[in-house]
């Protein structure tokens, strides 16, 4: 039996919950002191967390809003590992925990997304898998040294799984899990499966760098992944895929390898180690283009561009609206976070030399200069770089308003770049490694009763964060519309409410989007949070999951620091109990 996509203009709000294993018995009962001890009763009894949602989204709204914009439901995370046990070496599934969390379905009289879930991540639940997987390095990624970058993000472990392997375990179990929770959902009875309006795709996918949880930026060594022995041999069969001929990649990098057995992934800094040859070298900018970015905004909120000049010639204007939660969170006037700017400037054809490059700011009718700057572009002998002519603009520049803040972030003064071209093919092939990775599991699920209409991928969106360097998720490929999946990306912070998100979505061919993660990051307001969602209603959101509600009582105790995340009126932290009151809003 297959199902039909939702063919309606209705936005599901789907609040995504903790503790969805357990039930209301097992909740209510004083004796139960943690959840672990709430799962094991619950399993026993064969009760799921059904009436246990119901009540929480009653005591939130109505199931649907009055206008007929929203639908209040929820979405269910079903952990791929976690239905994985391992006997005499071999992976089987626990059928009946399939069987079991799946029943939440049919005990709920709400909607919901399915989200099936085996990313970086992995809680107690998924241990014993994750353990046993684990304990083979060849599952997982590595940086050029060798070393593997497992990971601590809050209080879980996190594990850079390998990409596009399926002769590695994480990849057959994964594979095993969600086959068997396939099956077992096209079982369900059609009213059952017509509650699940969409179904995400692993969680985010992407490579991995050192310092996880805050080296996400331009600071310290750039490091990345995938060095493995199979993602480096994979590199070589796709360059010979796309160019052909060697001679064809030489002419396209100037380069003089005699077979692509003899290109190397490049994993070395020129400005501190030695290199074989110049193909070698790898920084944050050695793929072509270096970024300007920092933050600004008018304190009364006046309309501003910011124009980028190349020594004197107009090249582009910088993208406004990005996400700076560190500049909120620092600034006490500021309580919105859509104040980062970037612009991406490409210097792979500029010939060497010292080259200018100035911001100007356009506010109030005036021009101001907000910073200048001296890059040095390298050739590859690395030889003194000699000044740029340049055009002197006509207009004058005033002084910059009073009324506007700003902070100039990035580069430093008299950056030196290097482009090389193999740079730029490595990154490229580490999106298609990402990209593939989604498809792969997407494929699988759209192979079983399930329409691709429904299917989404659950992708960060690295670049929505003006101070994050992109190439080290290697996933903005992954954003872009496929034939496989349709997007399914996570916003948090000044992104969710930003015009450059919206006109994102239609630069880029997204007329249908889903939201498996939201969250405002800060206290905005909650009129602000409440058109942003009926905002992304009117451009196409399938679903909105707001991150996160609990299902579990108090009792069980919290995570202080993930805790500031809990949808709850009573949550001061993070604009929480604001997001909550305008999920009530929109649902009357």
């Amino acid at each position: 039996m297959s199902f039909a996509a939702n063919a309606s203009d209705t936005t599901l709000i789907a609040p995504m919950f903790e503790g969805l294993r357990g039930c209301q018995s097992a909740y209510s009962d004083q004796s139960v002191k943690n959840l672990q001890e709430a799962n094991s009763i619950c399993l026993k009894r064969n009760e799921s967390a059904g009436s246990v949602v119901d009540e929480k989204l009653r005591k939130i709204g109505h199931k649907k809003s009055s206008d007929g914009r929203f639908e209040l439901g929820y979405t269910f995370g079903m952990p791929l590992l976690s239905y994985i046990k391992f006997t005499g070496g071999k992976p089987s599934v626990k059928r009946d925990l399939i069987i079991r969390d799946l029943k939440i379905i049919s005990d709920s009289d709400r909607a919901m997304v399915l989200y099936l879930f085996s990313n970086h991540f992995s809680g107690k639940d998924q241990e014993p898998a994750v353990e046993k997987i684990s304990q083979d390095s060849t599952n997982l990624m590595r940086l050029a040294d060798n070393s593997i970058p497992i990971d601590k993000y809050f209080s879980a472990t996190t594990y850079p799984w390998v990409l596009n392997d399926k002769t590695s375990l994480i990849d057959q179990t994964r594979r095993l899990a969600m086959n068997a929770i396939l099956k077992e959902v096209c079982k369900l009875p059609e009213t059952d499966q017509k509650k699940i309006r969409a179904v995400t795709t692993l969680g985010e996918v992407h490579h991995f760098f050192p310092n996880f949880a805050g080296g996400m930026g331009y600071a310290g060594d750039y490091q990345i992944t995938d060095y493995g022995e199979k993602s480096k041999e994979g590199f070589k069969k796709w360059l010979k895929s796309k160019f052909g001929q060697i001679e064809r990649l030489n002419a396209f990098m100037s380069s003089n390898f005699e077979k692509f057995e003899q290109v190397t992934p490049p994993s070395k800094n020129i400005t501190k180690e030695e290199l074989s040859t110049f193909f070698d070298h790898l920084d944050a900018h050695a793929h072509g283009v270096i970024p300007f970015f920092g933050w600004a905004y008018d304190k009364e909120g006046v309309a501003f561009d910011i124009n980028v000049y190349l020594n004197g010639l107009f090249v582009g204007q910088a993208k406004t609206g990005l996400t700076r939660l560190d500049v909120a969170q620092a600034i006490p006037e500021l309580n919105e976070s859509d104040v980062g700017y970037r612009y991406d400037l490409d210097f792979s054809s500029l010939p060497p030399g010292k080259h200018h490059v100035q911001l100007r700011l356009l506010s109030r009718g005036k021009t101001s200069v907000l910073g200048d700057y001296a890059l040095n572009v390298m050739d590859r002998q690395q030889r003194s770089p000699k000044t740029i002519p340049q055009f002197t603009l006509r207009e004058a520049a005033t002084d910059i308003p009073e009324e506007f803040n700003y902070w100039l972030d990035y580069p430093k003064q008299d950056a030196a770049v290097f482009y090389n071209p193999l740079a730029k093919l490595w990154n490229q092939y580490r999106e298609m490694q990402v990209t593939r990775e989604i498809e792969t599991y997407a494929k699988i699920i759209t192979n079983s009763c399930i329409p691709k209409e429904k299917v989404f991928s659950h992708q960060i969106g690295s670049d929505f964060n003006a101070s994050w360097n992109s190439k080290l998720f290697a996933a903005e490929e992954s954003l872009e519309a496929n034939p496989f999946y349709t997007l399914g990306v996570n916003l948090y912070g000044g992104i969710i409410y930003s015009d450059y998100f919206f006109n994102w979505l239609e630069e880029n061919g997204h007329t249908r989007y889903g939201v498996p993660e939201m969250h405002p990051m800060s206290p905005v307001g909650v009129k602000k949070i409440a058109n942003a969602m009926v905002r992304h209603n009117k451009n196409g959101a399938v679903f909105i999951s707001p991150y996160f509600m609990s299902a579990q009582p108090e009792r069980f105790g919290a995570s202080k620091e993930h805790d500031k995340f809990k949808i709850v009126p009573t949550n001061s932290f993070y604009g929480s109990s604001q997001f909550f009151n305008a999920i009530k809003k929109v649902m009357k």
